[in-house]
């Protein structure tokens, strides 16, 4: 088999697998997968962007946050900021700076709402303990934490009841199967919901505001926050008393890779995906065609033939054409008086004697251009310049036209 034939079915091979390819992702409906960045910018169900949604949707004063932690005073107190941490490993650390910016910021007048494995990763568990908890001995997550499963969101939940008081309403708040907080909490601690004893969400006061822990960030995704009471334990949770905060702030600058994140969520797309099958396909046959040659070579006939001697007949027949060389030369003659006037610095009105006389200074080696100019001064001596004489002083001028440039 010829080499040729080989390159032609792997080509064809590439290419049918290409619109294989398209032909199952060509589906817009295409039941998305739950990913485990619990940020406001994921739509899948471990996301809290239908959250998110929901209370822009009741006119809560809803932001992304993204600037330095610093920032935050800017909008005085009375604010809220709710930041949601991932037992799984991509995440970009709180620094020590951060720790105290935010100590100070709900020391001030605010609040603060922890969701998720803040007892997981060393940077999180210096936050906490910050803020007065007494966390078990034990090292926080390892490398290889990071290859352990996600936990299910059809998994087991349970059911957490608040403390019973007088009056209250009973509300249950579903969460997944997921550990307890740590058992040491500061003075002044109310224990929000429990289940058999162990709490789930809590309320620690700090100076003029207060940080609001719960287990489970999942409880803000899709799945989770239509189960049971939770929307309704949520929203009690960021607006104590009934008084909304004048402004609550999803933290997305500590959720890691945020950038390939959106570059998922772009290719996640099927028109993009679509789009990239076909681009890929096109690439494949330009490489293909690029390295095959289909069919033999037929040259090209030209209806009347080139002759060999076109440039020489063209010349001839200047040679022999008086009028059309006088009128080459007179205008080769202006070009190079426009170039030497330019690269002299000289106006258009000069005498050619200074001209001369300046060139001959500056350029001595070059022809004399007060004899060109004389012979150009006198429309009759061009009119009678002999073939021979025509192509020495074409010459002349070219060479001087040359050195001007």
């Amino acid at each position: 088999m010829s080499r040729n034939a080989v390159y032609v079915r792997v080509l064809l091979a590439l290419l049918a697998m290409v619109v294989l390819l398209a032909f199952f992702n060509r589906s817009s409906h295409r039941t998305r997968s739950g990913t485990w960045l619990p940020s406001s910018y994921n739509p899948a169900s471990s996301g809290t962007k239908a959250f998110y949604d929901t209370l822009h949707d009741l006119n809560w004063p809803v932001a992304r946050w993204r600037e330095p932690l610093s920032r935050l005073n800017d909008y005085g107190t009375g604010n809220a900021l709710l930041i949601t941490r991932s037992r799984e490993g991509w995440r970009v650390s709180f620094s020590e700076q951060e720790g105290d910016l935010l100590d100070a910021w709900v020391s001030k007048g605010n609040t603060l709402l922890l969701f998720g494995a803040f007892d997981e990763w060393e940077d999180s568990r210096d936050l906490l303990r910050r803020f007065g908890f007494t966390l078990p001995e034990g090292s926080p997550a390892t490398f290889t934490d990071l290859f352990r499963p996600w936990e299910p969101e059809t998994g087991a939940s349970i059911a957490a009841r608040p403390f019973e008081k007088p009056g209250q309403p009973s509300q249950t708040l579903i969460l997944p199967r997921t550990p307890p907080l740590p058992l040491g909490f500061p003075p002044g601690t109310q224990v929000l919901y429990q289940d058999g004893g162990q709490p789930y969400a809590m309320q620690v006061p700090r100076g003029a505001g207060r940080v609001i822990y719960v287990a489970s960030a999942q409880i803000l995704g899709r799945n989770y926050v239509e189960k049971g009471d939770n929307l309704a334990i949520v929203l009690g949770l960021l607006a104590p008393d009934g008084h909304v905060p004048a402004h609550l702030f999803f933290e997305e600058s500590h959720h890691g890779y945020s950038a390939i994140y959106a570059m998922a969520r772009l290719l996640d797309d099927p028109g993009i995906r679509f789009a990239g099958l076909l681009a890929l396909l096109g690439g494949l046959t330009f490489v293909g065609s690029a390295l095959l040659r289909f069919g033999p070579i037929t040259p090209l006939e030209r209806e009347a033939g080139r002759s060999s001697l076109e440039f020489i007949d063209s010349i001839a027949e200047l040679y022999h054409r008086a009028d059309l060389r006088n009128e080459v030369v007179r205008q080769l003659f202006e070009d190079t008086n426009r170039a030497v006037l330019h690269r002299l610095n000289l106006p258009a009105n000069v005498s050619q004697e200074l001209v001369a006389s300046r060139m001959q200074q500056a350029f001595p080696h070059l022809p004399s251009w007060k004899k060109l100019a004389r012979r150009f001064d006198s429309p009759e001596y061009v009119a009678g310049l002999p073939p021979g004489g025509w192509f020495r002083v074409t010459r002349e001028l070219i060479q001087i036209k040359t050195a001007m440039a």
